[in-house]
């Protein structure tokens, strides 16, 4: 490596986060030079060995120790999700996990965005991510900046959290493990259940208030004035309580929801 060469490294290290940098970053790092000029130099360092092209216009500086030819892995999905897929938070199944809403392991990690994204489903520097894409106004609201090392990134309010499973259920992986989200969030120390009903006017649809409405009457039937509040919600139209299920099943009136799947033997009443 050229003297030169190992100057520009040491500055792309030090701006980069958890070991990543964009190609607008890394112009800033190179003293303020075009961004077309600094992805040259990325793409020559590549190739030389000194970097990992994580994804279009995102790299990994390799650790000076690093052995050629060694697999090589980010060390924080979340860190290198809030790089790579910016504006994005956490959410579903992987924002659960971090609030205690379930104690199953996924494997990959769940991330809400608002960039241009061609798959939903990828796999970057050792980590599986799972993409789900949303208008870039729904990036806000109950979001909370956790710590991930000396990185902060954004996650779903445990509340916040429901919601957007509440509007699609397969942000969480389906209806039994919604179920198990919102039993351990009634029964958890911080529950609140006028923040859940607060983060359902801030981000539900018609068919989360639904949603929400009937699960809440099955595994809450005494909250009354919350049961109440969802019901003000209802939108004209019936929908299905598991939208992956395809057949309707029975349909509910009050709260306008075909109930296609059982939920006697998940829940817990108690």
């Amino acid at each position: 490596m050229s003297n030169s060469d190992r100057a520009i490294i040491a500055k792309l290290a030090k701006a980069a986060k958890s070991g990543l940098i964009p190609v607008s970053r890394a112009a800033q790092a190179m003293g303020g030079i075009f961004q077309r000029a600094a992805a040259m130099k990325l793409a020559t360092l590549t190739r030389r060995g000194w970097l990992l092209r994580a994804r279009r216009g995102l790299y990994f500086v390799l650790p000076i120790e690093a052995e050629p030819g060694r697999l090589l892995v980010a060390e924080d999905p979340w860190v290198l999700a809030r790089e790579a897929f910016s504006p994005c938070y956490i959410g579903g199944w992987s924002a659960a996990e971090h609030w205690g809403l379930t104690e199953q392991l996924f494997r990959s990690t769940l991330v809400v965005t608002a960039a241009h994204i061609r798959e939903r489903s990828t796999k970057l520097l050792g980590h599986e991510f799972r993409l789900f894409r949303v208008p870039r106004s729904r990036i806000a609201g109950s979001l909370v900046a956790v710590w991930r090392g000396a990185e902060q990134v954004l996650v779903s309010s445990v509340e916040r959290t429901i919601v957007d499973c509440l509007r699609r259920p397969e942000l969480c992986g389906g209806m039994r493990h919604l179920l198990q989200f919102m039993q351990e969030y009634r029964h958890g120390q911080g529950h609140q259940l006028p923040k859940l009903l607060a983060a359902g006017k801030e981000a539900a649809s018609g068919a989360a208030w639904k949603r929400l409405g009937y699960l809440a009457e099955v595994l809450w039937p005494d909250e009354s004035v919350f049961l109440e509040e969802a019901r003000r919600h209802i939108t004209t139209g019936n929908v299905r309580l598991e939208p992956a299920v395809r057949h309707h099943g029975k349909l509910v009136r009050r709260w306008r929801l075909w109930v296609n799947v059982p939920l006697e033997k998940s829940v817990n009443r108690s």
